[in-house]
């Protein structure tokens, strides 16, 4: 089976939101719905305070619905929006 990594861009309410419970919680998501191995988030300036948060995951290419997934993490307290940022296909 191919396994990608999938980046999710979760765009918070404001900057004044914290990131961290949005990004703990997105984790947990992504936990429960099929990511594979370690997962980790990062921090991306846009601009004017406001800081997107990534989080990035290996999934089964073939078991996977992605959007829905991102769907999930948009519904999270404080989170403007989800989407799937990047799809990466792993090797090996």
């Amino acid at each position: 089976m191919a396994k990608a990594i999938i980046t999710f861009k979760l765009m918070p309410a404001s900057p004044k939101v914290a990131r961290k419970p949005i990004a703990e919680k997105a984790l947990a998501i992504a936990k429960e719905n099929g990511a594979i191995g370690e997962m980790q988030t990062k921090e991306d300036p846009i601009g004017y305070g406001l800081v997107a948060i990534l989080v990035l995951a290996m999934y089964d290419v073939n078991s996977s619905d992605f959007e829905a997934i991102a769907a999930k993490m948009g519904q999270i307290h404080g989170v403007e929006s989800a989407e799937v940022a990047k799809m990466d296909l792993a090797l090996g």
